[in-house]
Order: structure tokens, then C-alpha cells, then sequence
């Protein structure tokens, strides 16, 4: 693992195996050689979204990510990983947690457990005390992994609430974390995106969002990597940069067609390189953000 400058990350998200297979995308990922795999979400899609047997929740799960580190190109991937000392960072999102657009507090509290306890036996994350968030300081890049679920309700119940989205706990651990972080970098992951790309973004939580925004804003070498949505993209007119990465694995909705979509983030010692690849031809999507104007160009 790269002490300082050079650092790379791959993020990506939306892995749909029971529509795509096999996925031929993650030796794409491979070929990146990167130091950092970021899974923002969604890694596997559960079939049944109004599940309120445990038991049936979790079974369905531990399908899905046998099938899907199965996959001839995600194994070869993931056994790349292990043999160079890259790091494999994962968080879920709706999908591969308690059904789609839902929130561990919608949900009955033995289904959140079950559902997170199939994601910590699937792929053995970094924990922090019994909880899935957690810090990743990766020399001049601080990697900052959010459950943006298992705490979260829907916003119609806690919009106007300050701890929306990551609890109480999770979000003075998250303070404390960036008040204290040395590092030129500050990635914060975010399996929902920051802002309103899709329809579970933090803007519709109007407190929280405010207040990931007063911690982020201004700080240079600070942004936001989110999934979810479907699309890449970048935005920074709230002060924050955002890098949205989504559909690694994934047909469109509309038409069908295959999307292979994901972000490739190099970390130099005074500025940040993003290639937003896809299956759309040319490099249109690079750009370079200087460390000294921390701003999309």
C-alpha cells in the first residue's frame, strides 16, 4: 500500500448479478491494479424486497454473494487483491441490505442484524465496536466508510432531524474522525449520494445534509464518493465535491443495454486525478482537481 502520493481507488457500485453474468468489468478493474477496491453498495441485488423473516432475508443474501464471488472475473479480482496487499472496502447499500429505498429503522431490528450480520460473513470489514463504519488512513488519503443504512428511516419521519441517515453514535464518531484527520486527502464514502442524483440522496434529509456540508465545506483534499444512482457523474455547487460512480454491473432500467460504470480516483501529492469510466467511448469524464483550488475545473 502506497505511504503517501500514489495512491489509486477503483469505486464502483451496483453489481447485479442475477441480470449480469458473467461480468467481464471487473477485469477491467483488475487491469487498474488498484490499491483500493471502494464497493459502495449494492453488491448484489436481493430478488425479494418485502422480506420480514430473518432467516429468509439472511438465506437470500448468502446466495447472492456466493454467486456473486463466483463470478469467474470478480473471484480473479478479489484473489489479485489479496496477493498484492490491496484493501477491499465495502459498505451496502438498499439493495444488498433490507430491500430497495428502505432504511434499517423501517425495518424490524432482527432483519437490520440479519442483513448486516450476511455483509460482515460476506466480506469481513474493518469494524468499529459492532458497527460497520470506519476509518481507513491510508497514508496521505483518510478513507472514511459511512453506513448510510442501518441507522437511517425514511426521510418523511427524520428529515428535519440532525442525526438523520447515520444515527447518533456514528455521527460523532464521524466528526471526530474528520476534526482529527492529518491527511492531505479526505474520502468520504457514502453508498447514497450527497446530493439529489437519485431518489435516497442526503439533500432530502435537509438537517443532516447541512451538517455533512458544514463539516466538509472548504476543507481542501475533502470530497465525497457515492453510488446509487445508476450514472457518474461530479458536482461541487454546494461547496462539497462529489464523485458519483454507479451501475458497475448493471442494465439500464429503460432500454436494457449494459452499463459498466466506475471511478478510478489518483491520489498525487498536490492534486486528485478522476477518470469516470463507462462504455461510452474517449476520456471525456477525466479531469484534475489541484489541491491549492479545490474545485471541479
Amino acid at each position: 500500500m502506497p505511504a503517501a502520493a500514489g495512491l489509486k481507488i477503483v469505486a464502483a457500485s451496483c453489481a447485479n448479478i442475477r441480470d449480469v453474468a458473467p461480468q467481464p468489468v471487473w477485469a477491467e478493474v483488475a487491469a487498474e491494479r488498484p490499491d483500493v477496491l471502494l464497493l459502495l453498495g449494492d453488491s448484489v441485488y436481493l430478488e425479494h424486497d418485502d422480506h420480514s423473516d430473518p432467516r429468509l432475508l439472511a438465506a437470500e443474501l448468502r446466495s447472492l454473494y456466493a454467486r456473486q464471488f463466483a463470478d469467474p472475473h470478480f473471484s480473479a479480482l478479489r484473489a489479485d487483491l489479496q496477493q498484492r496487499g490491496a484493501l477491499l472496502a465495502a459498505i451496502y447499500d438498499d439493495h444488498d441490505f433490507v430491500g430497495d429505498n428502505r432504511g434499517g429503522l423501517d425495518a424490524p431490528d432482527a432483519l437490520r442484524a440479519a442483513a448486516r450480520a450476511e455483509f460482515v460473513a460476506a466480506f469481513a470489514p474493518l469494524m468499529t465496536g459492532a458497527d460497520v463504519h470506519r476509518v481507513h488512513h491510508l497514508g496521505a488519503v483518510d478513507l472514511i466508510v459511512l453506513d448510510a443504512r442501518f441507522y437511517r428511516s425514511n426521510a418523511a419521519s427524520s428529515g428535519l432531524d440532525r442525526d438523520a441517515i447515520l444515527g447518533t453514535g456514528q455521527w460523532a464518531w464521524f466528526e471526530r474522525v474528520v476534526a482529527t484527520s492529518n491527511a492531505a486527502h479526505l474520502v468520504v464514502a457514502s453508498s447514497t449520494t450527497l446530493h439529489a442524483f437519485g431518489d435516497q440522496s442526503w439533500e432530502q434529509y435537509p438537517a443532516a445534509f447541512d451538517r455533512i456540508l458544514g463539516l466538509l465545506r472548504g476543507r481542501a483534499g475533502a470530497l465525497v464518493v457515492s453510488g446509487d444512482a445508476h450514472l457518474n457523474a461530479a458536482y461541487d455547487e454546494s461547496g462539497v465535491i462529489e464523485v458519483v460512480t454507479s451501475a458497475v454491473a448493471q442494465r439500464s432500467r429503460r432500454f436494457g443495454s449494459l452499463r459498466q460504470n466506475y471511478a478510478v480516483l489518483s491520489f498525487e501529492a498536490e492534486s486528485l486525478q478522476v477518470q469516470l469510466r463507462s462504455l461510452k467511448i474517449g476520456s471525456r469524464f477525466d479531469f484534475t482537481i489541484a489541491l491549492r483550488d479545490w474545485r471541479l475545473p
